[in-house]
């Protein structure tokens, strides 16, 4: 085919990039090339290159999605490997001024080929030196890789290196057309010192990639042991289950969607690589944080006067350099600051996508009137046929992808979506993903595809065998606390079966989440003989729980917030309401009883079992308070708007807590009638706008509950 002409290529080439990997989740790139290959193309979309993604995301915990800044196009794998003469139709209709890959087998399989098809420039990007980099792992395959990436320089008009190092190892290659593109960081703001309550040494890298395992292996086996008891030692990234043991002295988070957050709240950056290749984003990463770091030699190649901005040494001086710059605030903030200048100078996608176009430009214009490019050889493309081992290691993960579903929320109480509007999942589902991903590197198990979505889209609720994985969307840090706490404390109840805690994480940089054991048993059936009663014995059992116990719960306090103004009924039913209480309020508060309150006690959270004691899930609500909210949270939804009968209720209440602490006091009407009218003001702040079908049956009840609170009409 005729190369293209030269007028479109002047102002800016059209690119197409043909990139496969497994460091995507939708959009968000976890490893080192991802993020090279998505921020670069991103800015050069954007400084007017017409770029294509042509993605094959082999990442089986990732999905497709439509929330790229520059046009993506995702490919099978069978068109990438099995069937590449589909990828000829795209290139067609793209017809790029310049087809770039990085995969070194696919490249020398048919990059030259697919280029001149469509008329099109080759440009191979060479992260690293392949074949130096097995050799320091000690990976047979060294010598195989040096063949194929003097291969695939060979087949390409032009070379893209990060470092002048790899220039060197692609001209040694045979390359002659080679162009350095340093990696970048997107800078943003200024960092904002943020105060901490304990030192934070943190690594972020792919653990999957051998040398940062190494490195993490170091951390835990040399650095840790030889820090300050109370520095903690924070790793970043995805990791395989075989470093779950290292977490006695890491804490190991999985990977994060706003690092940024992360590393601005750290104390000193490390990067401990005894070897590697290419150019190390995460250095740019901590630098761009205002984080002063310290490394090794190997983890600042390519990037320009190390001794400014960082303490480069070996790794045996390596523990002594990190405690000392943990002791010298001044010295840490100098580093910080002059790395961050770099950055802000040198170091930007933005410098760096120009400098790209201008390679583009020059490769392309030798193409139109001097193809270097040679097909290699048929020895080169045997030995290309071989998958990268990455690629072998990942085809052998799972398949299954999670999905949403949505409950029947049932009359009135419920934590679940009745509608399809999945806007905040939507936006949320990279954030989600990650927190997903992390905990199951935590727990070294795979959930189920389905995963509930909760009342409001304010959590999701993922299923394994064993296992219930919460990620909370709307005030994670609060609710995933104050669920930890009460799981904790109620697990101290007589005669009902909690969930353990597995693993929770409510640290910034991704959205909170908790795991737990998963309960057996059912939900109890308002038409089964004898599930009323058990329903109040199990609010007697978690009113018992000793205040001693406390300590760590956080204060429970139904909050009511003032609604605007409407003319609905109800609206005039709320502001009913919040009349009664401004009236009833200063005399109800001084008949609380404090003690542990579940704060959504309802049949939906309570699962009974052959044999067993009836289990308690939903602990998000809980905290210290008065016990009279959960028995107005019974009452209402069980009875009031349900079908049981709240005597019994209040009857089996009472006998079960006179049975575990004979000195107990019996439910007093008058004070339930308080409870239950802020229990009715409370659903109607939000069920106005969420759940009308709910608002309008408060609404109806609403004389009743006045009449409660005045005292002529009976609760007990």
């Amino acid at each position: 085919m005729t190369a293209h002409p030269w007028s479109a290529v002047e102002s800016a080439p059209t690119v197409a990039v043909l990139f496969d990997t497994a460091g995507f989740l939708r959009t968000l790139p976890i490893t080192g090339a991802a993020a090279r290959t998505a921020r670069l193309n991103q800015w050069l979309h954007h400084h007017g290159a017409d770029t294509t993604l042509l993605l094959c995301d082999l990442n089986p915990d990732s999905r497709p999605s439509g929330a790229w800044p520059l046009p993506v196009r995702y490919l099978p794998y069978e068109s990438v490997y099995e069937h590449p003469q589909r990828l000829r139709l795209h290139l067609a209709e793209l017809a790029p001024d310049v087809l770039v890959m990085s995969n070194t087998q696919l490249t020398v399989r048919y990059g030259r080929e697919l280029a001149d098809s469509a008329g099109s420039a080759l440009i191979y990007e060479l992260h690293d030196d392949e074949a130096a980099l097995l050799c320091s792992i000690g990976d047979e395959g060294h010598d195989d890789a040096a063949v194929l990436q003097a291969a695939a320089c060979a087949a390409a008009d032009g070379v893209i290196t990060f470092t002048e190092r790899d220039a060197t190892t692609a001209r040694a290659l045979g390359a002659t057309a080679v162009h350095v593109v340093p990696c970048g960081v997107d800078p943003g703001p200024p960092p904002i010192p943020q105060p901490g309550t304990a030192a934070r040494v943190v690594f972020v890298g792919n653990m999957y990639y051998e040398p940062n395992r190494r490195a993490v292996q170091w951390l835990h086996d040399v650095l840790a042991p030889a820090l300050p008891n109370g520095v903690v030692i924070e790793i970043i990234g995805r990791y395989p289950s075989s470093l779950r043991a290292l977490a006695d002295r890491l804490r190991l988070r999985g990977p994060v969607r706003d690092l940024r957050t992360v590393l601005e709240t750290a104390t000193v950056a490390v990067a401990p690589l005894d070897t590697g290749a290419g150019m190390k984003l995460k250095v740019l990463d901590y630098l761009a944080a205002g984080l002063p770091v310290v490394g090794t030699a190997e983890a600042f190649v390519g990037i320009g006067e190390p001794e400014q901005w960082a303490v480069e040494t070996g790794l045996a001086e390596l523990p002594e350099q990190v405690d000392a710059l943990l002791h010298d605030e001044v010295r840490r903030r100098r580093l910080g600051k002059q790395g961050r200048r770099l950055v802000e100078q040198r170091y930007s996608w933005s410098t760096h996508a120009s400098n790209a176009r201008a390679a583009y430009r020059a490769i392309a214009e030798q193409y139109r009137t001097h193809p270097r490019g040679t097909p290699p050889g048929a020895a080169a493309r045997e030995l290309a046929a071989t998958p990268p081992y990455w690629l072998r290691e990942w085809r052998s993960r799972r398949t299954t992808r999670p999905t949403t579903t949505h409950k029947d929320p049932g009359r009135g109480m419920s934590d679940y979506t009745t509608g399809n509007d999945d806007s905040i999942v939507g936006e949320l589902a990279e954030d989600i993903d990650c927190a997903r991903v992390a905990a199951e590197a935590a727990l070294d198990l795979k959930f189920t595809e389905n995963a509930i979505v909760g009342y409001g889209q304010r959590s999701m609720v993922f299923l394994a065998e064993t296992a219930v994985l919460k990620v909370y969307t709307d005030r994670g840090q609060e609710r995933a606390s104050r669920e930890s706490a009460g799981l904790r404390v109620a697990a101290h109840a007589a005669d009902l079966c909690i969930p353990d805690v597995l693993a929770h994480d409510e640290m910034p940089g991704h959205l909170s989440w908790l795991a737990c054991t998963r309960l057996a048993g059912t939900q109890p059936a308002p038409d089964v003989e004898n599930t009323t009663p058990i329903l109040g014995q199990v609010a007697a059992r978690l009113h018992t729980l000793p205040t001693h116990r406390f300590d760590e719960l956080t204060g429970h306090r139904r909050r009511l917030r003032e609604l605007p103004d409407g003319a609905t009924l109800p609206h005039q039913a709320a502001r009913q309401l919040d009349a009664a209480l401004a009236e009833m309020a200063p005399l109800a508060e001084q008949h609380c009883t404090r003690g542990f309150v579940h704060g959504d006690c309802s049949s939906r959270n309570v699962l009974l079992a052959d044999g067993q004691s009836p289990g308690v899930i939903d602990f998000e609500g809980s905290g210290s308070g008065c016990c009279y909210d959960d028995l107005a949270a019974l009452v209402l939804h069980e009875s009031l708007l349900g079908p049981r009968d709240r005597h019994a209720l209040l009857d089996a209440y009472d006998t079960e807590r006179r049975r575990l602490d004979p000195a107990a006091a019996a439910v007093r009407g008058e004070h339930l009638a308080y409870h239950l009218v802020i229990r009715a003001r409370w659903i109607m702040q939000w069920a106005i706008d969420l759940d009308p079908d709910l608002a309008a049956e408060i609404t109806e009840l609403t004389p009743w509950l006045l009449t409660a609170l005045a005292g002529t009409e009976e609760v007990r």
